[in-house]
């Protein structure tokens, strides 16, 4: 439930992100890794800060881009609190015949109060990388 939340959170971010555009946004890329070296394989990732925010897709390597080639999207330059949400469909349906999630990451990055990620944004071509620890059972 509080991934479905911080998904809904990153996404009212990026429509309002939209809605707000600037002619100095840039990509933003990187990587999100486990404490073990291995590749976070999926989810969302969000850069919350001041008044814009955006999100991006977690690929299966780990990687994310945040920006492409239509106007006014990515970020503008500045500092950012990060959060990272991932969890993945597990075989088979809860109760009411809704699919089973597995959280990937530990709970304090999908968290906007408690995360320790922070980045600052300079510009295209900068790669940051992230790592987070895993979803403890």
């Amino acid at each position: 439930m509080k991934n479905k939340i911080c998904i809904f959170v990153c996404v009212e971010f990026l429509f309002f992100g939209f809605i707000i555009g600037c002619g100095d946004n840039v990509n933003q890329s990187g990587r999100v890794i486990f404490d073990d070296g291995s590749p976070v394989p999926c989810g969302t990732i969000c850069f919350l800060g001041g008044k814009y925010q955006a999100s991006g897709e977690i690929q299966s390597d780990g990687k994310f881009t945040i920006g492409s080639t239509r106007t006014n999207n990515g970020l503008l330059p500045g500092s950012y609190k990060v959060i990272i949400a991932s969890s993945q469909k597990v075989i088979g349906t809860g109760d009411e015949g809704q699919p089973l999630f597995e959280e990937l990451v530990d709970g304090k990055f999908t968290d906007p109060e408690k995360t320790p990620l922070t980045a600052i944004v300079q510009g295209n071509n900068y790669s940051l990388e992230f790592k987070v620890e895993k979803f403890k059972k």
